[in-house]
């Protein structure tokens, strides 16, 4: 079985985030993310959780988006006390700050969410980037506990942070391979 992406939704935390602006600094764009995370096709192992292996696909797939476009990846933390990555970092040579992208498909997101606020506070965040089920039933029906988009975006308007985070909602669908 593949995992074929068919929508992504988006949300910025601030009104007055230009993410497109950030992201034009590492050579691409929002649309351009997005495209290619939808025009990937993800191929299910199957001695892996389901969750853990698209966490992991994702995660290679953006690496390698972000590396073809000039970024430098990155293994940081958002502070030095820590101890704790996101799934990918990505940075330009002359910058401190970093893009920390999170993929959350287990329910801890709100671990995720506190530590881009984190990363802000240690002014090693440029921007934070969290990826969550759109419709958790159409990754699994069976995981009553992944997270999802609209309770995501609704805990971030709730913080009412300066933050600058981005929500991304994948949604898609199982496909024959």
């Amino acid at each position: 079985m593949n995992f074929k992406i068919s929508n992504i939704e988006h949300y910025s935390s601030r009104y007055d985030l230009n993410v497109d602006e950030i992201l034009k600094t590492y050579g691409t764009s929002l649309a351009d993310m997005k495209k290619a995370m939808i025009d990937a096709i993800f191929t299910r192992r199957n001695n892996i959780p389901v969750t853990k292996d698209l966490a992991k696909y994702l995660k290679d797939l953006l690496e390698r988006f972000f590396a073809t476009r000039g970024a430098k990846l990155y293994q940081c933390g958002y502070s030095p006390t820590m101890r704790e990555n996101p799934d990918v970092a990505i940075g330009q040579t002359d910058q401190t700050k970093k893009i920390f992208i999170e993929i959350e498909f287990r329910p801890n997101v709100h671990k995720d969410i506190v530590k881009f606020l984190i990363g802000h506070k240690k002014q090693v965040l440029e921007l934070g980037i969290l990826i969550v089920a759109m419709n958790r039933k159409a990754i699994n029906k069976g995981y009553h506990t992944m997270p999802e988009y609209k309770k995501c975006v609704q805990t971030i308007r709730e913080l009412q942070s300066d933050c600058p985070m981005l929500v991304l909602g994948i949604d898609g669908r199982w496909i024959q391979a």
